[in-house]
């Protein structure tokens, strides 16, 4: 289940997301234009797997490129591609590493533009496929460990928000997101006893990247 203070976060997240301010409406930054934006995005990780006893998080990275285009009002779509690394430490001395083809596709609204600066927020489902999953600091797949098993497809929402620097036609963004699944992604044999995880990471990024059009 998720923690009901998380659950509270992100129905006010969405919630804004949904009901635009007047000041966001008004503002004519590049979240907020006609135009669109293309960003490289580069940042780091923290993952865990929730809902399993003796699990600590571990530490990754994520890459990839992020979209954003005109929807409605101040309303954009963000659709990104990531590569991410995930996965856990056990207790019991060894660990999972996985790393996936993550596709969040999200609601992005700007905050109102201050110089060239516009803070924004974001909330959205993704879609994750596994590419590889290695028990810790080996060379074994996950899949030939009798007390492991993972599933190819990971699905969830993320939250999160962040700031974009505009010079003319070039963009610099950075932000901190945290994306959790509603899938089980993994299932681990504990002591004869089956146990479910799901997904969970805290990620901290920048990006550089090109705005053509909107202000």
């Amino acid at each position: 289940m998720l923690n009901p203070v998380l659950v509270k976060v992100l129905t006010l997240i969405v919630a804004i997301v949904l009901l635009p301010t007047p000041a966001a409406a008004q503002s004519s930054s590049a979240d907020n234009g006609p135009g669109w934006q293309a960003s490289v995005l580069l940042g780091g990780t923290y993952s865990s797997l929730r809902d399993v006893d003796g699990v600590d998080g571990r530490s990754g990275t994520m890459a990839g490129l992020s979209l954003v285009f005109p929807f409605m009002g101040p309303l954009r779509w963000q659709p990104e591609a990531l590569v991410t690394s995930r996965g856990a430490d056990l207790d019991r001395g060894d660990g999972i590493e996985l790393s996936t083809l993550e596709v969040p596709l999200m609601l992005r609204l700007g905050l109102g533009q201050r110089g060239n600066l516009t803070p924004h927020i974001y909330a959205g489902p993704y879609l994750a496929i596994q590419l590889e999953c290695t028990v810790e600091d080996s060379s074994v797949d996950c899949g030939d460990r009798p007390d492991i098993d993972t599933n190819t497809v990971d699905v969830g929402g993320i939250a999160g928000g962040g700031v974009t620097l505009r010079g003319g036609p070039f963009i610099l963004t950075g932000g901190l997101r945290y994306g959790f699944g509603v899938s089980t992604l993994a299932e681990f044999e504990l002591d004869g006893v089956t146990e479910s995880a799901r997904h969970g990471a805290w990620s901290i990024y920048v990006g550089a990247g090109l705005a053509l059009g909107g202000g």
